[in-house]
């Protein structure tokens, strides 16, 4: 046991240039897990409205594990593969599988026990600059603050060693299974193709991708178009499957012949080591994917919600204002003109979405509450089963087919929830409606939250009139007063600063996988010094060099724009049709767009600037 601690630290010690690459990707993961969880903490020990920064802190958290995987394990397996000769030595002298792979596991082990702690303290004080943009979107109080503690840096540590322990294990399964002379071999020359598990592998997860991609057909609404958005994950993964296979079969569809020595030498260069091609592809087509899904899923969500607000409200002016009282309310009955007046209040509740999983079946909403005698003729929201009319009886409340998916409930059943932070309670669902997104996931009777103490006061009164001259007399008293379209054009606009932190929280995701991904590149191409060194021997020039390397470098980000791009189709179909129906989808182009010349740019100014380095040093021949 000793003795592998030391030989771990020794080997550790003599490459430290090709352990740099994933002491600084498991740092950012670092920064990023541990950045998580303080918006988690913060949301639970701060009361009131921060339990919807627990809900956003969770959803983002489940996307951020999800790529920090993605990107450690491929940034471990590169590194890992430089080595790949070392460990195919040990064995050929004698070490076993175990001792190999103990030995691989204490070399990771040491670098991602220096690295987590480090980007996860980091990562406590780096989330804070975004208490300003919380505030903005409505997601906290304003004094709110973000929590100090060790506990996301101990979660964060605790998560990336085992992720790292596990990247390292696969990236050596490959040498270990094989037989000591044949790992030599594979250490210089990859082998061809995949394996059948691997490939059957590849096959399923592109399968289950596609299956989410086509969810919304059978799961209408913002649940099945959350399901289609994943499929751009299970693509990406299924690309990682198949991706030496898949690259290679690619590239041969190239037509180098009618290039010069370099792009020949790239392309052979390339096909040839496809396995070391996939490492970096994969991140760069995750970064491209993942980002245009995400903007692309919030454009359509937002598109979705003011479409149905619109074809939901029938009114023909609309008063709002905070807390309208008993008194402004008869005034605006009373108004020259206004035919019917329809008071809508909004009350926060908390919801029990699982009844099996303790405080995290909790969700925090807000509730429209309506008044008693219905909204017939001013609000419709689709309904689709059971009756609004029955919201006037205490108790009872109607959900969106989006709530009875998440919380399994139908007319008859009961679901629990608690009013404003107050005691237990139990309402009876009456209806089942479609307009979620227009008019939120519950509605209730006024009458129900007033049964248990809560303050219902109207905030928005919906008006059908007669009389052209209504919206003067209600100005004059000195009410704000829209029509539809300009309510829902302010609605939309109410949101900014929703989606500009849901932006914010998905450019930080985007520079990691940047980074990680450039890291990548360079730790490739610097772990190719003694190739280009017998290219150099073998007659090629240095101009040669540095060229092939741009045409690799150029192949390379095609290769991951297209996966890239290939993934985010299908989710961007399936979140379209679950939330528009058929019609074009509203794509995040100026996204996709940066994107993809970020894809096409980072091979480019990483491999050819390490190649021409390589190239211009002066020559060791005796290094040859």
């Amino acid at each position: 046991m000793n003795a592998l601690w030391r030989l771990a630290r020794s080997g550790a010690r003599a490459h430290v240039p090709g352990l740099v690459a994933p002491f600084l990707v498991i740092a950012l993961a670092g920064v990023l897990v541990s950045g998580t969880g303080v918006l988690v903490e913060s949301g639970l020990r701060s009361p009131g409205e921060a339990e919807f920064l627990v809900a956003l802190a969770l959803s983002f958290t489940g996307t951020a594990l999800l790529l920090v995987v993605f990107v450690v394990s491929a940034t471990v397996s590169l590194a890992l593969r430089q080595r790949q000769r070392d460990f195919a030595l040990l064995r050929a002298v004698g070490a076993t599988r175990a001792q190999v792979r103990g030995l691989v596991a204490r070399e990771v082990g040491l670098v991602a026990v220096l690295a987590a702690p480090v980007g996860a303290v980091v990562g406590l004080f780096a989330v804070r600059p975004l208490t300003p943009m919380l505030r903005d979107a409505d997601m906290v109080e304003p004094g709110f603050t973000m929590s100090l503690s060790p506990l996301p840096v101990l979660a964060a540590v605790l998560f990336l060693l085992p992720v790292a322990h596990l990247a390292a294990r696969l990236a050596t399964r490959g040498t270990l299974r094989t037989s000591p002379t044949a790992a030599v071999t594979q250490s210089v020359v990859e082998p061809v193709g995949i394996g059948r598990v691997r490939r059957t592998s590849a096959v399923v997860v592109a399968a289950l991708g596609l299956a989410a991609a086509l969810s919304p057909a059978v799961v209408p609404g913002a649940l099945g178009s959350a399901t289609a958005a994943v499929s751009a994950f299970l693509l990406i993964g299924a690309a990682a499957l198949a991706g030496p296979a898949l690259v290679e079969w690619m590239l041969h569809r190239v037509d180098g012949r009618r290039g010069g020595p370099a792009t020949r030498l790239a392309l052979a260069n390339t096909r040839g080591f496809a396995r070391r091609l996939t490492t970096v592809v994969v991140p760069l087509a995750l970064a491209l994917g993942v980002g245009t899904v995400q903007a692309t899923l919030d454009d359509t969500l937002a598109a979705a919600g003011a479409r149905q607000l619109e074809d939901g409200l029938h009114a023909d002016l609309i008063v709002t204002g905070e807390a309208l009282d008993a008194d402004t309310l008869a005034a605006v009955a009373a108004a020259p003109g206004v035919d019917v007046a329809t008071p809508l209040a909004s009350v926060p509740a908390d919801v029990r979405t699982d009844d099996e999983s303790g405080w995290l079946g909790w969700e925090p909403t807000q509730m429209r509450a309506l008044p008693a005698g219905g909204v017939v003729g001013t609000l419709d929201p689709q309904v689709r089963d059971g009756d609004l009319a029955a919201l006037d009886r205490e108790d009872t409340i109607a959900i969106s087919r989006d709530a009875r998916l998440e919380t399994g409930k139908g007319i008859g059943e009961q679901i629990a929830l608690r009013w404003d932070g107050g005691d237990l309670t139990h309402a009876t669902v009456v209806a089942v409606y479609d307009r979620s997104l227009g008019f939120g996931a519950y509605l209730v009777g006024q009458g129900t939250p007033a049964a248990h103490g809560v303050d219902v006061a109207p905030d928005t009164v919906l008006l059908r009139t007669s009389d052209p001259s209504t919206r003067a007399a209600l100005a004059d008293l000195g009410l704000a007063v829209t029509d539809e379209q300009e309510y829902v054009a302010a609605a939309d606009a109410a949101s900014e600063g929703a989606r500009d932190l849901s932006t914010m929280l998905l450019l930080l995701l985007m520079v990691f996988v940047a980074v990680a991904a450039a890291n990548a590149l360079v730790l490739a191409t610097a772990g190719r010094r003694a190739e280009l060194l017998l290219l150099w021997r073998t007659g090629a020039t240095r101009r040669q060099l540095v060229a092939m390397a741009g045409v690799e470098a150029l192949l390379t980000g095609f290769v991951a724009w297209l996966v890239g791009t290939v993934t985010v189709v299908p989710a961007v179909l399936g979140a379209s049709v679950g939330l528009l129906g058929l019609a074009v989808p509203p794509v995040a182009l100026t996204t996709y767009a940066a994107l993809s010349a970020t894809v096409l740019l980072i091979p480019l100014l990483t491999v050819v600037p390490v190649v021409a380095r390589a190239a211009l040093a002066p020559r060791d021949p005796a290094a040859a």
